[in-house]
């Protein structure tokens, strides 16, 4: 575990008073460094203290740039979610521990936005209705797009739709959010999937439908039971915030220049897609059916890396020791497919990358792995991913609106011809 994240002492995090004492400063100068973006702070367990990297402070005294991983490196505030190998906490409740009790996405996207008890989500139809979808009813065509482009299209529609999209309090950021996501769930389309029954058998309790009930059959025509049902419902709750993900910053972007909810989400999504993050889980899928196909779990990873130079579903930039969201999901899909023998085909393809990698499976890898199993096309992942992550823009769009407008201008260094006399 990075001490940075639990500690102001330790190995690599000082609080305040010993950074200031280190550089021979005092501690108003410290924040005026961290305002003037020469030293970036972290804040700790108890969402007071702020933490900063003992390496940093020991290169500024020593007269040196500190070191950066690209040109832009940049640390916000937030008190919405804390990511660290210890675990995912989102307004101070542990995220894997909220979804083990049995909390689904309703109550995930809730909790990130500070959701009031007299707001009420409408209710979740498992069965596809264009004439229900809140003004964000499917073109004729958009079943061959795929799931990216027709979210933006969804969301387009829904906002032209909604007279008060530009209410940007957060009860309305939160009205337009939940109008957006079952929009996006009513709307979606996937080729050869026609669904006419409900997705899950029938609950003794009669349950209300869920986010993951309503998506299953958007994504395959598999039969579910409500065990598959919970592993799509738990997949949503698991990616609804992340932090500062490219797509989370972009919607933070979008919002400090006050666009709507509708194309907070809108410059999400245009920054979502690619294998490097929302649609990282389809190399993963890809490689399992590959490695089903063959019957052979190394040949068909030893040909994906060959071909992207890395095995999908390893590694991350953020976590060191462990995903604590790969755990908890891949628990529901063993439970949920236990008695499937194409489950053996998952466990194969990740025990030869783990023969030879030290890097640690990722959400990617589970979230392939439950694409494979239902019998979805390979991007549905992806489909999972915008639908929950919608939800953590809208939250991070709420907390920028509270912030001082225009605040994002990276100073640009031209380095073209020199202009012609």
């Amino acid at each position: 575990m990075d001490p940075i994240n639990t500690s102001p002492s330790g190995p690599r995090g000082l609080s305040a008073a010993e950074a200031a004492e280190l550089l021979g400063v005092k501690r108003q100068t410290i924040y005026a460094y961290v305002s003037r973006g020469i030293l970036h702070r972290r804040m700790a367990l108890d969402g007071r203290t702020s933490v900063f990297d003992r390496a940093e402070v020991e290169a500024l005294r020593q007269g040196r740039n500190p070191e950066r991983d690209g040109e832009l490196r940049t640390v916000l505030t937030t008190r919405l979610t804390r990511v660290a190998d210890d675990g995912i906490w989102i307004r101070g409740r542990d995220l894997v521990a909220t979804v083990a009790d049995g909390a689904g996405f309703v109550e995930v996207a809730d909790l990130v936005w500070d959701g009031q008890p007299d707001e009420r989500w409408p209710r979740f139809d498992p069965i596809p209705d264009p004439a229900t979808a809140a003004g964000g009813g499917p073109a004729a065509g958009d079943a061959q797009l795929p799931p990216l482009d027709q979210f933006r299209a969804i969301v387009a529609r829904t906002s032209g739709t909604d007279p008060l999209r530009h209410d940007l309090s957060p009860r309305g950021a939160r009205a337009a959010g939940r109008r957006a996501i079952v929009a996006m769930l009513a709307g979606l389309r996937t080729p050869g999937v026609s669904p006419v029954q409900p997705p899950v058998e029938p609950s003794s309790d009669e349950r209300r439908p869920t986010a993951g009930d309503a998506l299953w059959p958007r994504l395959t025509a598999a039969p579910a039971t409500p065990a598959r049902a919970r592993a799509v419902e738990i997949t949503l709750a698991l990616l609804v915030d992340h932090g500062l993900a490219a797509s989370t910053f972009a919607a933070r972007v979008a919002a400090s220049v006050r666009s709507d909810p509708y194309a907070v989400i809108g410059a999400g999504l245009g920054a979502l897609g690619g294998p490097l993050h929302g649609a990282a889980s389809v190399a993963v899928h890809d490689m399992y059916a590959s490695a089903e196909a063959a019957g052979d779990a190394a040949a068909a990873v030893g040909d994906v890396i060959r071909r992207l130079g890395r095995a999908p579903g390893f590694g991350h930039t953020v976590y060191r020791t462990q995903d604590p969201r790969y755990g908890a999901l891949m628990a529901q899909i063993v439970e949920a497919w236990a008695t499937d023998e194409r489950l053996q085909t998952v466990f194969r393809v990740r025990d030869v990358i783990g023969e030879r990698s030290d890097a640690i499976p990722n959400v990617d890898l589970a979230i392939g792995a439950l694409s494979f199993l239902a019998r979805m096309p390979s991007h549905a992942g992806e489909a999972m991913f915008a639908v929950a992550r919608t939800a953590g823009w809208v939250a991070h769009a709420m907390e920028e609106y509270e912030e001082k407008p225009l605040r994002f201008r990276p100073k640009a260094q031209y380095l073209g011809p020199a202009p012609a006399d």
